[in-house]
C-alpha cells in the first residue's frame, strides 16, 4: 500500500482520538490526521481518503459536501440504516463508501484496503438497492433524484412517491399504481413535504429545477 494520508473528521473528540490510534496501530504505513471539521479539505489528491463521521457532523449532502468538487476519496461512517437507501444520491454525488453505526468500527479497517485500492464500499443491501432504482428510475433524470433523495433522506418508498409527485400524478393515480390505500400515499406525501420544507406538490415538483440551478450556479 502506497504511502497516504487519511483524514478523520469528528466533532466528538474522544472517538476521533480512539479510532485514529486503533487505525494508526493497523495501518502503520499511512499517516492519520484527525479534523474537527471539512472546512478545509479541498483540492485533495486522488489518494487521499476522508473519513467523515455522520454522528457528529451531520448529514454531509444537507451540508452541501460533494466529494467530486473537493477531491479525494469519501467514506461515511456512523451512519444511519436509512442512509443506505440513499447510496445511488450518494454515488452520484461522489461519496465511495457508507458504514452504518453498529458496524463501523468492526468494518473500517476492510473498508479503508478497500477504498485505498480504487473500490467502493457499500453494503449488497445498499447496493442491490441502488440497482433496482436504476433499473425503475431508467427512463427519469436518476442523478437528480438520486441526489435529492440523499439530501432529504427520503426512504425508498419515499422516494418512489417522490418521483410519481414530480411527474404530476394525484394521489389515487399513485395508491394505484404502487397498490397502496390513497391515506398511506397522503402520509408519505406529508413526510416529503416535512423532510423537504416545502409547503406543496408544485414546490416539491420544483425542487429538480432548483436542484439543476445550484448545479450551474
Amino acid at each position: 500500500m502506497e504511502n497516504r494520508v487519511i483524514y478523520i473528521a469528528s466533532a466528538d473528540a474522544g472517538w476521533l482520538n480512539m479510532v485514529a490510534a486503533g487505525m494508526a496501530s493497523i495501518f502503520e504505513e499511512i499517516q492519520f490526521t484527525t479534523v474537527n471539521d471539512v472546512q478545509g479539505l479541498w483540492h485533495l489528491p486522488s489518494s487521499a481518503l476522508v473519513i467523515y463521521d455522520k454522528a457528529s457532523l451531520g448529514n454531509p449532502t444537507a451540508l452541501l459536501i460533494n466529494p467530486r468538487e473537493r477531491g479525494g476519496k469519501w467514506l461515511i461512517v456512523n451512519a444511519d440504516s436509512l442512509d443506505e437507501e440513499s447510496v445511488p444520491g450518494l454515488i452520484s454525488l461522489g461519496f465511495s463508501g457508507l458504514i452504518v453505526k453498529n458496524q463501523t468500527l468492526e468494518r473500517m479497517p476492510r473498508a479503508i484496503r478497500t477504498l485505498t485500492a480504487n473500490e467502493l464500499w457499500f453494503s449488497r443491501h445498499a447496493m442491490s438497492l441502488s440497482l433496482k432504482q436504476n433499473f425503475n428510475l431508467s427512463s427519469q433524470p436518476t442523478n437528480a433524484i438520486h441526489v435529492l433523495s440523499a439530501k432529504y433522506n427520503l426512504s425508498v418508498r419515499e422516494q418512489q412517491v417522490f418521483l410519481c409527485l414530480v411527474q404530476g400524478q394525484a394521489n389515487k393515480d399513485i395508491a394505484l399504481a404502487m397498490n397502496l390505500s390513497p391515506s398511506t400515499i397522503k402520509c408519505h406525501v406529508a413526510v416529503i413535504l416535512q423532510k423537504t420544507g416545502k409547503q406543496g406538490r408544485s414546490q416539491v415538483s420544483a425542487l429538480l429545477l432548483e436542484d439543476a440551478l445550484e448545479c450551474v450556479i
